[in-house]
């Protein structure tokens, strides 16, 4: 396992840039986590010497928004036309195409296909991602494939493309497969494990290299695949300076190149009056992204503590930012009678990074599980973009090494009432004294723009070693 840390002059951009097939189901327009990750990747490749071809789904419309989705090949996929039923504003707007959830949702129907359809619901779009892929491979201007996961199934259309052309593979697993799977049923169903366990094994074996978002995952595909372990590389998610710069003004933060690359400059602060709480804050969705991700012990440790002394209502005030489900909103209706929890509400992006910027601690709540977590998910870096610290409800694993690592704020058990009670009041009492822990590591490894730039040097690993 290798964890590339490159310096700026270390890739250099070729006089003719090479072409890589850029296999991504999750991208612009739809909103998701993953697809963070995709665009930055597909956004800087050109400036280290590469021009993806993205291939991803129609089933989310076209991105009319920006160059990202221009040139992009979307391959039609069957469950597009369910979503676009159940969703009619999405029949002629992609943007409200991309606003249907693509996490576990708790639909029956959504709940059979990811039973029936193994390895995920999203494997009915590779033949008509495949048709596509070889009619363009078929042009002979491409150089290498790259796929990124989940879902897995994109990984299996890679090991296809890569036994069908002979071009080299990269395969990118942004969360762990059968080892900390997405789908928590995934490991209740023996029979089904153990065929997604070979799936995995032969993509493995077939991919040129092997890229995984966090170092746990790597450990994992190096203990279970020895053989592997030299074609294995860690690149972490990370964060993009130019989201990030926009000031409450509105103007945009340069850098001395007069181009958005650097962090821009951290805003103090905002220290609350005497008699205002310390604002919390959450961004994004909780349930709607996993199953098992919930604030009830968060909400919970809240009222416990209201309970003991309702002068709590005055010294902490939680804001949740994002889409809530129904059981959610319910369950914080009795906190926000009591003024210690704030609903925001869904906003867009530059609102939700105006929230954790003038925040003084951010809330990360990820869910329990009784294995080290693989997975670090992209709000943490966003979060230490901020400079402020960061309650984490988490367990063992790549989130809470990251935290303390870091000295970049507090851990607690996702699902310890107690512990997240306990974790509150220490937040209080080190704001109180003007002790709360500041991460003042360098961040300029989790970049996007330099996580791009380890990218090409595994691109140009794997065409080296062709």
């Amino acid at each position: 396992m290798t964890n590339l840390t490159m310096s700026p002059e270390s890739v250099e951009e070729p006089a003719t840039p090479r072409r890589v097939l850029f296999v991504a189901y999750h991208y612009p327009p739809m909103r998701s986590a993953g697809t963070q990750r995709a665009a930055k990747f597909s956004q800087y490749l050109p400036e280290f010497g590469y021009e993806p071809q993205v291939l991803t789904t129609s089933a989310f419309g076209v991105d009319r928004q920006g160059a990202l989705g221009e040139g992009a090949l979307r391959a039609w996929e069957p469950i597009g036309l369910y979503r676009r039923w159940r969703n009619p504003a999405a029949r002629d707007d992609a943007a409200a195409a991309a606003r249907v959830r693509t996490g576990a949702g708790t639909s029956r129907l959504r709940r059979w296909r990811e039973r029936l359809l193994i390895p995920d619901g999203q494997i009915s779009w590779v033949p008509a991602a495949a048709m596509a892929a070889l009619r363009r491979l078929q042009v002979g201007d491409l150089d290498l494939i790259f796929t990124t996961s989940p879902p897995p199934s994109s990984l299996l259309l890679g090991r296809f493309l890569r036994r069908q052309t002979g071009l080299p593979w990269v395969a990118d697993f942004r969360d762990a497969w059968t080892f900390d799977p997405l789908d928590p049923d995934l490991l209740r169903q023996p029979f089904r494990h153990a065929i997604e366990q070979r799936m995995e094994a032969a993509v493995v074996a077939d991919a040129d290299l092997i890229i995984t978002a966090t170092h746990t995952a790597a450990d994992d595909l190096c203990r279970r695949y020895p053989a592997a372990g030299r074609r294995v590389r860690v690149i972490t998610n990370g964060f993009d300076p130019a989201d990030s710069s926009i000031m409450p003004e509105g103007r945009l933060f340069n850098g001395d190149a007069g181009e958005v690359d650097v962090v821009p400059p951290l805003e103090p602060m905002q220290i609350p009056a005497a008699d205002e709480p310390v604002r919390l804050v959450h961004t994004g969705s909780f349930t709607y992204s996993h199953p098992l991700r919930s604030p009830a012990p968060l909400l919970t440790a809240l009222k416990y503590m209201l309970v003991d002394d309702e002068r709590w209502s005055q010294r902490l005030r939680l804001q949740l930012v994002g889409e809530l489900a129904p059981d959610e909103i319910e369950a914080a209706s009795p906190l926000v009678d009591a003024q210690i929890v704030e609903l925001v509400g869904s906003v867009d992006r530059a609102t939700a990074l105006d929230y954790q910027r003038r925040s003084q601690v951010l809330v990360l709540v990820d869910h329990p599980r009784p294995w080290p977590a693989s997975n670090a998910p992209g709000k943490l870096f966003e979060y230490l973009s901020t400079r402020r610290p960061i309650l984490a409800l988490c367990g063992a694993g790549e989130v809470r090494r990251t935290i303390t690592e870091l000295d970049a704020g507090f851990c607690a058990p996702p699902s310890d009432v107690n512990g997240i009670r306990a974790a509150l009041v220490e937040v209080w009492s080190r704001f109180r004294t003007g002790a709360l822990p500041t991460c003042n590591a360098g961040l300029d490894h989790f970049h996007r723009r330099n996580l791009t730039r380890e990218l090409a040097a595994c691109f140009d690993e794997a065409l080296d070693n062709a």
